[in-house]
């Protein structure tokens, strides 16, 4: 490895651990002042606050420090020298902008893998044990289906909602002693009330008899209907979300649904936006990069920065219309992060590539 190599990428690692330290540490504060209710219910004394934010930060806020650490590292390491006149040594001496640039991006790119790792393994774990430090009952998910098992029932719901308190395509199967099925319940969503009780609608009731399992079933629809929960721990069926899968999981998820005929614009879009999500850490080192050098010609890292924030704020701005706008059910909006992702990463080879040697 040449020297000059060496140099940048020591320099693009210092700055991407300052930031993500530093960035941690700040988020924890705020954390603590703004949730401190939440971090007072998580666990009492030190050991609370500190497996609250132990789960919290990681879960949260990781997936989107990588991505912003990497921009800052890259727009330092190239335009503090930038601006000390040493990329403009390195030029004169003959060395290409791209060449450069080549040691940054490479690491970013071994960066990008990395959060796909973190995303699918530290940051996945994390949400599903904070999620689960509150009801502790565990979930097991089955082809197109998310089940939980409580004594002589059988609970299933297709996805949920934790901020709004509702589930989405529930059936409760009720069996007696003998474990033979006496009741099916079936709904197109369920409301989770403040006092436990489920507000069923669209309901569907089927009831069996056990002593004459080929007799046909009594049938009873209904607009809405009343279920009574028996413990808190039905409650774990809020992180019934197929965001709580791996990326393998999901994909054989989507693969059930479209089985079973539903509809899955939702659920690829997801997909597709986990799976692009890592390559912004790539991304945001391709923007910054061309920013950084580009101190050589202003002499001003702080105009730089602000540009670089625009930059960031707008990826940012998109991406999260392209999520909504598939989370709404618009297929084509299934790949937009994919048209986002590729939109900046030529914008920024192209400021790449118009520097001049």
């Amino acid at each position: 490895m040449r020297i000059l190599s060496r140099y940048f990428i020591v320099g693009y690692l210092t700055y991407y651990a300052a930031i993500v330290s530093v960035s941690t540490l700040v988020i924890a504060i705020v954390e603590m002042m703004v949730n401190f209710d939440h971090v007072i219910e998580y666990g009492e004394g030190s050991a609370g606050v500190a497996s609250y934010l132990f789960l919290r930060l990681p879960s949260y806020y990781l997936p989107f420090l990588l991505p912003v650490g990497s921009f800052g590292a890259a727009f330092l390491c190239l335009g503090l020298p930038a601006r000390s006149l040493e990329i403009l040594a390195a030029k004169t001496s003959g060395v290409a902008p791209g060449r450069l640039a080549a040691p940054v991006l490479a690491t970013a790119a071994a960066f990008s893998l990395l959060a796909l790792i973190l995303n699918e393994t530290l940051v996945r774990d994390t949400a599903k044990r904070f999620n689960h430090g509150r009801h502790g009952s565990e979930l097991f998910q089955s082809r197109g289906s998310f089940w939980q098992h409580r004594g002589h029932t059988l609970f299933t719901v297709d996805s949920a909602n934790r901020d709004s308190q509702t589930l989405q395509g529930v059936t409760i199967f009720e069996r007696n002693r003998a474990g033979r099925l006496v009741r099916s319940v079936s709904a197109e969503t369920a409301h989770i009330e403040v006092d436990r009780r489920w507000r069923l609608e669209n309901v569907l009731f089927r009831e069996f008899s056990p002593d004459d399992p080929e007799a046909a079933p009594r049938t009873e629809a209904r607009a809405s209907a009343w279920f009574e929960l028996g413990s808190a721990s039905d409650l774990a069926l809020l992180d019934a979300d197929p965001r709580s899968l791996s990326l393998v999981q999901l994909r054989q998820y989507i693969r059930a649904l479209d089985r079973e005929g539903r509809d899955t614009t939702r659920y690829r879009s997801m997909w597709h936006t986990r799976l692009a999500e890592p390559l912004s850490v790539l991304l945001f080192a391709v923007l910054g990069t061309p920013l950084g050098m580009a101190v050589e010609r202003t002499r001003s890292v702080a105009v730089a920065a602000l540009q670089g924030v625009g930059l960031v704020g707008g990826y940012y701005a998109l991406q999260t219309t392209a999520s909504v706008i598939g989370a709404g059910g618009i297929s084509a909006a299934a790949v937009a992060p994919w048209f986002v992702l590729c939109l900046f990463g030529i914008f920024g080879l192209w400021r790449l590539f118009r520097i001049r040697a």
